[in-house]
């Protein structure tokens, strides 16, 4: 048994590592790897060359290759045995799938509250109107906080109103859109009641308070004809609850205006979050397992060229991976899709195009890493990540929670905190990296030297061998003119004539020494 082995890895990974001459599992890996195959978020931390890759690459393979197995075997699919009939219910109501983390729904779908004072946290229907017709709803507040309720798309998040894919509007008597907002109708709060009007023929959006309409709100883009509209919430410490037609409603609509219950079955499509991602037992052949984000196509090539040699062994099923980078023919890349691929490795710009155009589905993803997120979070992908996670869903099909992993050179960047607190679930911190810091018994002084003024190095006698590319420059103490300046400066930096000083206690005798260095 290999050391490997002894952490829970499966021996044919563990022969994989030993003919890599991998005797001994890194720090970060013998922390991580037994985070990982135990379900957990995981962050960590280490210096260039640590194995971070393995850490995150082996339990992954063996988690991937063990639920292949046992769909293989007729095993798992927890949620589609049990729960299928929930998920394609006839009755609208809010996803327990398509959700935030602190946004609890009762189990019939019709109370969504959120206790989180701090941040706010949405939900979405489990099913969507798309095509054309005059849709209504209601929602109820039935305790105090702050709410937005409206209208969202598939591409939108699940903080309503932010982003120019969801309809918002709020309980301060604000209309959000693209993260605008602005003034319309009147505040409400407790034990109001909001009406939701969707008009897919006019393409136009508005709300009621308590039977009282407001008039349009919004005009729909017209690149957004062809969405799914959702029913949308997020809350921030409060409490709602909605009616979509399947008792009577408070405030009926006029104008035609149809409740969702009662929309025409040719206009009504179920979630893709809780029809596929959650639900269905048969994987799609472009739906992968685990999605490994890099920022650079040379690190995605190395991530991938490790994969290959850690499935070396394993067989019947085989791990399918595929590596989505910049620079290939898209065609092919498509192909190996079609074809079926259970692990993906690639860089943002790619892969962003390849979900957008639904030919890489997201919906049986069970692993979200992130590799050097600093780098991603620097470059400007903050906002890809978050619609990525968004689309995801956070139960897979055998009622196993979304792992998300994010590797980083440190993890003291801010950015880098800040998604974890939003993204990741009780996320277990390997940190083997730390902070840079200075001692705190070192002070460090420099002494700037002016060659106007510090002449030393017109007196040298013993000079630096270089390889006298300067030799032929007419450099004297009568000719210092401004264009001899940067030849001088590397003089002096040759030479070592720059001043600097180091003061240190000495522990024996608590005194203050110093070192007065020419650098």
């Amino acid at each position: 048994m290999t050391a490997f082995e002894e952490m829970g890895v499966m021996p044919e990974l563990g022969q994989a590592v030993e003919e890599m001459d991998w005797s001994l599992p890194t720090d970060v890996q013998a922390e991580a790897i037994p985070m990982i195959l135990g379900g957990g978020d995981v962050l960590m931390a280490a210096e260039t060359g640590s194995g971070k890759t393995g850490a995150f690459c082996l339990p992954i393979i063996q988690i991937v290759y063990e639920t292949l197995r046992d769909q293989q075997e007729g095993k798992g699919s927890k949620l589609s045995s049990h729960h299928s009939g929930s998920t394609h219910s006839a009755h609208w109501k809010m996803s327990p799938y398509d959700r935030g983390d602190a946004m609890a729904i009762d189990p019939e779908g019709l109370l969504c509250q959120a206790r989180d004072a701090q941040g706010w946290h949405g939900t979405r229907t489990n099913k969507a109107v798309v095509g054309g017709g005059k849709y209504y709803y209601e929602a109820t507040v039935t305790d105090e906080g702050l709410c937005r309720v409206g209208w969202s798309t598939d591409k939108a998040t699940l903080e309503l109103g932010i982003d120019k894919f969801g309809f918002g509007f709020g309980g301060t008597g604000k209309k959000s859109w693209g993260k605008q907002f602005d003034s319309y109708g009147e505040a409400y709060g407790i034990n109001d009641t909001i009406g939701c009007y969707l008009d897919l023929d006019k393409m136009e959006i508005k709300w009621s308070k308590n039977g009282v309409d407001f008039g349009k709100a919004y005009d729909i883009q017209a690149h957004l004809k062809n969405e799914r509209f959702y029913a949308a919430v997020t809350l921030k410490n409060a409490e709602m609850k909605f009616n979509f037609g399947n008792t009577p409603f408070k405030y009926p609509p006029q104008g035609g205006f149809k409740a969702l219950s009662n929309a025409p079955s040719e206009n009504v499509v179920q979630s893709r979050i809780v029809a596929s991602g959650a639900v269905n037992a048969k994987p799609a052949s472009n739906a992968p397992q685990a999605i490994i984000i890099e920022p650079s196509r040379e690190l995605a090539e190395q991530t991938f060229n490790q994969i290959q040699k850690f499935k070396l062994h394993l067989s019947n099923p085989t791990i399918r991976e595929l590596l989505i980078i910049g620079g290939v023919n898209i065609r092919d890349q498509v192909e190996v899709l079609e074809t079926g691929v259970d692990v993906v490795v690639g860089t943002p710009g790619r892969l962003e195009d390849l979900i957008s155009t639904g030919r890489l589905a997201l919906h049986q993803c069970r692993f979200f890493v992130l590799d050097e997120a600093d780098g991603l979070l620097s470059a400007g992908y903050g906002d890809m990540i978050n619609r990525l996670h968004q689309q995801i869903p956070k139960v897979t099909n055998d009622g196993k929670r979304l792992q998300m992993i994010v590797c980083s050179a440190t993890l003291h960047s801010f950015d880098v905190k800040k998604m974890a607190e939003r993204l990741m679930y009780f996320p277990t911190w390997i940190d083997l990296k730390g902070q840079d810091a200075v001692p705190e018994t070192v002070h460090h002084v420099v002494c700037d030297v002016d060659p106007d003024v510090d002449t030393r190095w017109k007196s040298l006698k013993n000079h630096v061998e270089t390889d006298g590319v300067h030799y032929n420059d007419k450099v004297s103490p009568n000719n210092l003119s401004r264009e001899h300046n940067k030849t001088v400066d590397e003089i002096i930096s040759i030479n070592g004539l720059l001043a600097s000083m180091t003061f240190y206690l000495l522990p024996e005798s608590g005194q203050l020494q110093s070192d007065v260095s020419l650098k």
